[in-house]
């Protein structure tokens, strides 16, 4: 079509009309259409419905015309403006990345909870922090000391990125972990587009085959213990892999399979972050580091809660081994070479999301107070 034969209300009308005949994803076609003529106009959407009755110029006729076909095809709607906003904060995402999920934010909470913690903070509502009811004026203390954090499987750093914008203070270290380097490349991006690179070291790292290296143009590798981190954090693929097939569209022809495919049963990722956590414990025991403390946070399909339980018990316990659960608290006392009597605990509590599934499996090793 001509672009002096049509107005700006009739072109958005078409593309609506157009996916809702090739894209049966879509629940509202003409907020979708009217979105992507915004983004072709680079103009607000109040300004786009003040000028309806404008003409469209045939450059941002071409444009419009492109995203529709996109999108007409199912391709995610956030790969095609590349952006997606998560936790308040707008990041740029492209098919390298998974797309930040509204679910993923409780994680964000609960790691900025338990820094401000590991700091020694006092925060008036402790037991439902989120950036929603957080004032700097409830902290008590001062700055404590600083405070090391892995995102492991950072993919677009939203977890990472988050974490830094939202914790206001300079002694905090995140390593944005990745074993793709597109992937670390994008998140550079969104940690200097927001303004917190000097928080974040871009860290190659796979799990399956533990290494960690900086990421820098030479890739130098370098050796460290996770006992040097304080805080481990991560959103882990767990999609079961015979499941990835009947996934969305949009999800299973766009999104890299790499950050979904969680093995035959959806957990091998989760087996392995686990056996990392508890060699960091037992090498911070042996290093004689009695008064080390450690969290692990991880995000969770509600589903798979029980199996989760498993992996915690089979690696902290062994399978002969017994737990008290009489609080509901999974309690381990670390037994290891030269430090068999060691008293300090470890506890698993699942927390829940907005819908009251649990979504975050939070697991935390010496500290005194559960």
């Amino acid at each position: 079509m001509k672009s002096n034969n049509f107005t700006i209300f009739e072109t958005i009308k078409a593309g609506s009309e157009y996916l809702k005949e090739n894209n049966n994803e879509i629940l509202d076609c003409f907020k979708e259409s009217l979105l992507l003529m915004s983004y072709a106009l680079n103009v607000s959407i109040e300004k786009i419905i003040v000028n309806y009755e404008n003409k469209i110029t045939e450059d941002k006729l071409n444009i419009f015309n492109g995203y529709i076909e996109r999108r007409a095809k199912k391709e995610p709607f956030a790969y095609i403006i590349n952006n997606k906003e998560f936790y308040s904060i707008d990041f740029f995402v492209d098919k390298n990345v998974l797309i930040p999920r509204p679910d993923t934010e409780i994680l964000v909470d609960e790691g900025l909870k338990e820094i401000y913690r590991f700091n020694n903070k006092k925060i008036n509502s402790v037991n439902s922090y989120s950036r929603h009811n957080y004032n700097g004026s409830d902290i008590k203390n001062n700055i404590a000391k600083n405070i090391s954090v892995i995102d492991i499987g950072t993919g677009s750093g939203a977890i990472a990125v988050s974490i830094a914008k939202n914790y206001k203070y300079s002694n905090i270290e995140i390593f944005a972990a990745d074993n793709s380097y597109k992937a670390l490349n994008i998140a550079k991006k969104n940690a200097v587009l927001n303004n917190v690179e000097n928080k974040i070291k871009l860290t190659y790292f796979n799990i399956l085959n533990p290494n960690i290296c900086w990421y820098n143009e030479s890739s130098k590798k370098y050796g460290t213990d996770f006992y040097s981190f304080d805080i481990i954090i991560s959103n882990p693929p767990y999609i079961i892999s015979s499941d990835v097939g009947f996934l969305s569209d949009e999800v299973k022809n766009y999104e890299p399979c790499a950050a979904l495919d969680g093995g035959i049963d959806g957990l091998k990722f989760y087996r392995k972050i686990f056996k990392l956590f508890l060699s960091a414990i037992e090498n911070s025991v042996n290093s004689n580091l009695t008064a080390k403390e450690f969290c692990l946070l991880l995000e969770i399909d509600y589903r798979y809660k029980e199996e989760i339980k498993k992996i915690y018990e089979l690696t902290f316990y062994g399978k002969d081994n017994k737990y008290n659960n009489s609080s509901k608290d999974y309690k381990y006392k670390i037994s290891t070479k030269g430090n068999k009597n060691n008293p300090i605990n470890i506890t698993i509590n699942f927390i829940k999301d907005l819908s009251g599934k649990e979504r975050v499996a939070k697991i935390n090793y010496g500290k005194n107070d559960n």
